[in-house]
């Protein structure tokens, strides 16, 4: 059973956009834009790991509280 064009050519572009080399572009392509974007005065700001921006809440206790 043979694959149609399309669903050939779009695993060709898939299995290219996985390999190493397509990585290594975009790894240049993003070294490039973190440069030109430093170069123009930008900072770059490193966050804590622990950080949260939606902290955990204490669980509420809604038993019984709803309508019948």
């Amino acid at each position: 059973m043979s694959t149609t064009p399309d669903i050939d050519t779009a695993l060709s572009t898939e299995i290219l956009s996985h390999s190493s080399a397509a990585k290594e572009n975009t790894r240049q392509s993003l070294a490039s834009d973190v440069e030109a974007f430093l170069k123009q005065g930008g900072r770059i700001a490193e966050v804590p790991k622990d950080f949260r921006a939606d902290p955990p809440r204490k669980p509420e206790n809604n038993y019984g509280r709803g309508s019948i």
